[in-house]
């Protein structure tokens, strides 16, 4: 078992570079092998929260801890006798078959080329952190994509709130330019190119939002809402960015009461001059969007109407033409119905004679299961098709694995030649066994003709003493010594097959103490005495504390 446990401790030292490939299996204390066991069970299913180390002295979070890695190796698989006894009284041989489970569990492309680290080198600190913070961002990657708006919504049940926490904040002021520049005047083109202030600059502050803005911006334009009376009023301290467009003409014709107005006044009746002026603009604007839906509506009609009537003055066009010379006209058409109609008879027997032939054909292919024998042939290609395409799959995958193996081909060519080793010895075994059960057979094969030729020259011989021992005496007493040499050689036979069955179980029970012998059972049994003790010991002193409690309790009353 050297080379197992060899094989074992180097596949423990990379999944826990702590645990030295050096050590052995049977000097492996509570603490190890809790820490081995976890390593591999994290390994093989990470969304296990397993504890990585055993507690000190506290028993019961001991035997908690043992229980839970013992589920954990029961969900993975394990169909041995595991238990909490497992982990705090381990023994060689079901810790060697626990942990070779668990290797033979363990995800094949956990190595790779991790790192650029061969398989038989440490990991040390940094590149552990390295290791974390690569599966952290590829965690990260695979997650969806969130809007920044709605990234709260994820972590309302970690806040305490159910709603979903988003603060509706526009800027009431927003300026967006028209998308039809023409609609605009050289002065306004200018000022929206050079001085006004874009929409990203317009939402900078804190306390409005761009969604927000945009979202009320088109309302407003939508619906024609009237903007509040506090369009005025600064939020949070600030001035308002949105620009005012300037209107040249109401300047030139205030220009002499401008320079007395006070500029918010004058700014006042900038906004209630566009304020007025917008809202001429949307009384037209429905206006004429009324006129136009009518007017869409009337030609949908219109259009309804003539499509209608086509087909009837197509109709009345051709009667008007027939009417015009009814005599030649019906004339024509009586001509024209009978070539059409010798027409369609040679068509029809056209038809019936191409037809014949193939009605024959299908009825044969009906008949004949050929149609059943395409159709098997048809799905065995599609069959074959993905079959090939799994295939191809599984060998980029596979190719693609090979890629990732390390390099350092030397532990696995040592760990092939010894797998070969251990076969070949194993075959030479069974064949040596088989060699010993074939041996065994013809030599019960010759016992049975033996004891077969024994008992038929004794049934000839008692027959012939038996006869003779009538007349004769001395027939009579070798008859006699006869039956007595019979009996002890049987009783001889018996004796030797007692002898054989008892050394078949003297074998037994070596083989059984031997393998008590190696559980350790002296060591397990010095270890659940000593924790007895300290379960012992702390009942007791939860039995002072309680009588304690009690004395204090009797004595306040």
């Amino acid at each position: 078992m050297d080379e197992v446990d060899k094989i074992i401790m180097h596949q423990l030292h990379q999944v826990d570079p702590g645990i030295d490939p050096a050590e052995e299996l049977i000097g492996f204390t509570p603490e190890q092998v809790v820490r081995a066991v976890s390593g591999c069970l994290a390994e093989i299913r990470p969304d296990l929260q397993l504890p990585r180390s055993l507690p000190g002295a506290a028993m019961a979070q001991r035997f908690g801890v043992a229980s839970s890695l013992a589920e954990g190796c029961k969900e993975s698989g394990y169909r041995g006798d595991i238990g909490y006894q497992t982990f705090l009284y381990p023994n060689a041989v079901e810790l060697r078959r626990l942990l070779m489970f668990l290797i033979e569990q363990l995800p094949r492309e956990r190595q790779g080329k991790e790192d650029g680290l061969g398989k038989t080198q440490s990991l040390s600190a940094q590149q552990l952190l390295h290791r974390k913070i690569r599966k952290e961002l590829a965690s990260q990657l695979k997650s969806p994509w969130v809007p920044q708006f709605a990234r709260s919504v994820g972590n309302r049940k970690s806040v305490g709130c159910s709603s979903l926490c988003i603060e509706f904040r526009p800027h009431i002021n927003l300026s967006v330019p028209s998308a039809n520049p023409e609609e605009r005047t050289k002065e306004q083109q200018q000022y929206f190119d050079q001085q006004s202030p874009n929409l990203f600059q317009q939402t900078a502050s804190s306390s409005v939002d761009l969604i927000a803005s945009v979202l009320h911006k088109n309302e407003l334009e939508r619906w024609g809402q009237e903007l509040p009376d506090t369009v005025l009023l600064f939020m949070d301290g600030e001035e308002p960015t949105a620009p005012l467009i300037p209107q040249i003409t109401a300047l030139e014709k205030s220009s002499a009461s401008v320079e007395e107005a006070n500029p918010l006044q004058e700014l006042s009746n900038q906004v209630q001059d566009l304020r007025t002026h917008c809202e001429t603009l949307m009384t037209e604007r429905k206006s004429h969007a009324a006129a136009l839906t009518s007017l869409k509506l009337r030609e949908s009609k219109a259009s309804e109407e003539l499509k209608r009537m086509q087909p009837l003055l197509k109709i009345h066009e051709r009667t008007s033409l027939v009417l015009a010379d009814p005599e030649e006209n019906i004339t024509k058409l009586e001509a024209l119905l009978k070539s059409t109609q010798a027409k369609r008879e040679t068509l029809t027997q056209q038809w019936q004679d191409y037809r014949q032939p193939l009605l024959e054909t299908l009825e044969k292919l009906k008949t004949a299961k050929e149609a059943q024998h395409v159709q098997e042939i048809r799905s065995n290609i599609e069959q074959l098709e993905k079959d090939l395409q799994s295939k191809t799959q599984q060998h980029n995958d596979l190719n693609a694995t090979l890629r990732g193996a390390s390099q350092s081909l030397a532990p696995r060519k040592e760990y092939t030649r010894r797998i070969h080793e251990f076969i070949g010895n194993i075959r030479k075994q069974r064949a040596d066994i088989f060699k010993v059960l074939d041996d065994t057979r013809q030599l019960q094969k010759q016992l049975n003709v033996v004891g077969a030729q024994l008992q038929r020259q004794f049934n000839y011989t008692d027959d012939l003493l038996f006869q003779s021992a009538k007349h004769d005496l001395h027939a009579k007493r070798a008859y006699k010594l006869l039956a007595q040499l019979h009996s002890n050689c049987s009783e001889l036979v018996e004796c030797v097959s007692l002898t054989g069955n008892v050394t078949k179980q003297i074998r037994e029970l070596e083989v059984q103490i031997d393998g008590e012998k190696l559980k350790n059972v002296l060591t397990s049994l010095q270890q659940i005495t000593g924790d007895i003790q300290k379960f012992e010991q702390h009942i007791q002193e939860l039995q002072a504390q309680i009588r304690a409690v009690e004395e204090q309790a009797k004595g306040g009353s």
